[in-house]
């Protein structure tokens, strides 16, 4: 992903300092906001906006007119919603238990991963490919602190640990049955509803769907299940998915396992 580094508006000289550094770390320009607004910095660069806000996390301006930046999302929904009914379509499908160990290996906003840490109490390993928005989350992750209803998986925001690099060099790098559970959850190839929570994320994130040799390594590295979130009818697509199982869900969305024992 193209971008460039700025900050808000009257920013700190702490603000400043954490934007030059991110800036040199991704390799990109930084850009002195003084009067400039966002859009005339992306009319000025072709590329999307990264800005350092007053708390230090930080919002993508994307090149459609779009933000992205960490939030709880859809997790407080599926995460209410489980505390209500104790059911969880995700869950269900790792089978997952407390004590268990996972590794995300598309972290993207870390919703999955916060939900599956919620359940096992234990760290979750998200492999995030995009260093953009392996930073965005990563300082999220780090800063949000959980208000209300949300405040009984403080725990969860903190087992969360990310990873920048490539999933399938990361599987590689991995010992033989290190992980209950490896989970993927590729960018849907048709998405089949608007989603405004992850449009953001949709329009800038890495599009790639699993491969044959990648699956065939986390199946080497999962102790229990490999699962695979899906929407409806993507399996039929992919002959090497054929030895998965599908478990449905109340929305259009699938999931795909294997046992692994």
């Amino acid at each position: 992903m193209e971008v460039v580094v700025t900050t808000d508006r009257k920013p700190t000289p702490e603000m400043v300092a954490e934007a030059e550094k991110l800036a040199e770390k991704l390799g990109v320009p930084l850009v002195k906001r003084r009067h400039n607004t966002i859009n005339a910095i992306k009319k000025r660069f072709g590329k999307n906006v990264l800005v350092v806000n007053g708390d230090l996390t930080l919002t993508l301006h994307t090149l459609k007119g779009q933000k992205l930046f960490f939030h709880p999302g859809l997790f407080k929904i599926r995460l209410l919603n489980y505390l209500a009914g104790g059911k969880e379509a995700m869950i269900e499908a790792m089978a997952l238990k407390e004590g268990e160990t996972v590794l995300d290996c598309n972290l993207g906003l870390a919703q999955d991963a916060l939900m599956a840490a919620f359940v096992s109490k234990r760290e979750v390993v998200g492999v995030e490919k995009d260093p953009v928005i392996y930073e965005i989350v990563k300082r999220g992750l780090e800063r949000y602190r959980p208000e209300g209803k949300l405040k009984v998986a403080d725990f969860a925001f903190k087992l969360v640990k990310p990873v920048l690099g490539d999933n399938y060099e990361f599987l590689k790098s991995q010992p033989d049955n290190s992980y209950d559970v490896v989970y993927f959850s590729p960018m849907f190839i048709k998405p089949k509803w608007h989603c405004s929570v992850m449009s953001p994320f949709r329009e800038v994130a890495v599009k790639d769907f699993v491969s044959p040799e990648t699956l065939k390594e986390a199946e080497r590295v999962a102790r229990k299940r490999v699962v695979i979130k899906v929407n409806r009818g993507v399996k039929e697509l992919f002959p090497f998915l054929e030895d998965y199982e599908v478990q449905g869900s109340s929305t259009n969305v699938e999931y795909l396992y294997k046992e692994v024992k």
